[in-house]
């Protein structure tokens, strides 16, 4: 289990850098392994405390496969004569499976630095890369929503995408069998998006960029759709189906404060419409975080969790999901 610690301390010297824990799924409390990571504080030169290392965290899901961690806030020093400016571009990590650094990986040794500090907010100077980041076998995908006035840019090596007034880039989710069987598609939130949200499903175009081949719009104003996104083959029919949180949704008279909308993936193509609404609490944010699990019933079929961390002292509901997709009761709370 990969465990992102964004407000943790640095163990050499006390800055809070935020941390990234490999975590054994046994009874002990105290065999979690910390990334390695060194880092050095320069204040001259770079801002590493509160830069919340591990506000994201990924892996390429696959034996032997790299993990991913990023710090979005990050923040680069420049100078002009004595006066300094700070440019807040994120920053982001690949380890091994181990979770050390093999100098002798490409993966591990690359300057994941997408954003241009030497820029300003128009362009990517506060561009707060790693805000949401994925893997494939061969691509890192990084989400910046700081990027262009906060307008967003989703990029990976050798394509990007900019859009306009969207947050583009707060949530970014990889796969196959998304839209073809073969292909990779970039799933990315953007929860400000005609005020209402909207989540786009991204694919590779002949010229290597990335082009928009899907759009699911948002239902309701201020919903933040789009915040949280997952992908997993519920219903195991070998397409991967979408799930999409909307912590801010709410109707008064029913009590209700939060959502999460199903989207039933139909062989590489989905309705407008969700197929399952999913409701929580008011003043729940159900729906601030989605996930999917694996299958941890070993029933065959994929399951899934939603964050509601405003319920009490937070809580965490357990979906499992069917040959007719995820069931509406939850297994566990």
């Amino acid at each position: 289990l990969l465990v992102g610690a964004p407000r943790d301390t640095e163990l050499v010297n006390g800055t809070r850098t935020g941390a990234v824990y490999s975590c054994p799924l046994t009874s002990s409390t105290r065999d979690c392994q910390r990334l390695d990571i060194e880092l050095k504080s320069e204040p001259d030169k770079a801002i590493i405390d509160d830069m919340w290392l591990g506000v994201t965290v990924a892996s390429q899901r696959q034996p032997a496969g790299r993990v991913l961690a990023c710090a979005h806030r990050y923040t680069k020093v420049l100078w002009s004569g004595s006066e300094d400016q700070r440019r807040m571009v994120g920053k982001c990590y690949v380890r091994g499976n181990d979770l050390r650094l093999n100098l002798s990986d490409e993966w591990q040794t690359y300057h994941n630095e997408m954003c241009n500090s030497n820029t300003d907010t128009d362009e990517t100077g506060m561009c707060q890369m790693g805000t949401s980041a994925g893997f494939t076998a061969n691509i890192i995908y990084f989400g910046a929503p700081g990027a262009y006035n906060w307008q967003g840019v989703v990029s990976c090596a050798g394509c990007h995408l900019t859009m306009v007034a969207l947050v583009t880039g707060y949530t970014a989710e990889v796969g196959s069998a998304v839209l073809q069987q073969d292909t990779v598609t970039l799933v990315t939130g953007a929860p400000r998006y005609n005020h209402t949200g909207a989540v786009y499903l991204l694919s590779h175009s002949s010229q290597q960029t990335l082009q928009r081949t899907l759009l699911l719009p948002g239902h309701q104003v201020g919903s933040y759709f789009g915040s949280a996104v997952a992908l997993a083959d519920l219903n195991n029919d070998g397409w991967q189906d979408l799930v999409v949180g909307a912590p801010y949704y709410f109707q008064r008279k029913q009590e209700v404060g939060g959502a999460v909308y199903v989207y039933m993936n139909e062989v590489g193509d989905f309705q407008p419409e969700p197929s399952l609404v999913l409701t929580g609490p008011s003043y729940s944010a159900f729906g601030f975080a989605v996930a999917s699990i694996g299958d941890i019933n070993q029933d065959g079929f994929q399951d899934i969790a939603v964050g509601a961390p405003f319920e009490g002292a937070g809580k965490v509901y357990i979906y499992h999901s069917s040959a007719e997709g995820l069931l509406d009761i939850p297994r566990q709370v």
